[in-house]
């Protein structure tokens, strides 16, 4: 995960690295917890 202050931030760095922006999801913080939670957790041992 990355984390950006401001969307002129994010925008350089997906310049930068050449990256199609269809394919990343811009979250908030919040948002970003809960997929983390979803991706993270180790319930279905």
């Amino acid at each position: 995960m990355n984390f950006f202050c401001k969307e002129k931030e994010y925008n350089i760095w997906i310049e930068e690295m050449e990256l199609d922006k269809s394919e990343i999801f811009c979250l908030n913080v919040n948002e970003a917890i809960k997929v983390s939670k979803m991706l993270f957790s180790v319930t279905d041992i």
